[in-house]
C-alpha cells in the first residue's frame, strides 16, 4: 500500500519546477523588466532572495517529482541545480 503522495502530484510538482527554472532563464533576456517586476513584488532589497528562493524550490519541487514519480525527473533537477549554481554566482559578483 503506497501511503505517500501521489504520481500525478509529483509529477506536478515537477512541472511547476520546470516553470520556475524557465522564468529564471527568460529573466535573462530582458533583464530590466524582470528587475520591475521583482521590485515591484517585493521590493530592492529582496530581489536577491526572491531569485534565489524560486531556484531553491524549483530543486526541491524536481528532487520531490524524481523520487516519488519518475527517475527522468532527474534531469530536472541537475538544470534546477545549474539555474541555481549560476543565478548564485552572477548574483554575488
Amino acid at each position: 500500500m503506497n501511503c505517500g503522495m501521489p504520481r500525478a502530484l509529483a509529477h506536478l510538482a515537477g512541472t511547476i519546477s520546470m516553470l520556475l527554472t524557465m522564468l529564471l532563464w527568460l529573466s535573462l533576456l530582458d533583464p530590466d523588466k524582470a528587475d520591475r517586476i521583482v521590485d515591484n513584488l517585493t521590493g530592492f532589497r529582496n530581489e536577491y532572495r526572491v531569485v534565489l528562493g524560486a531556484g531553491l524550490l524549483a530543486v526541491l519541487l524536481s528532487l520531490v517529482a524524481a523520487i516519488r514519480a519518475a527517475r527522468w525527473w532527474y534531469v530536472a533537477v541537475m538544470c534546477s541545480l545549474g539555474t541555481l549554481g549560476f543565478f548564485t554566482y552572477a548574483l554575488s559578483r
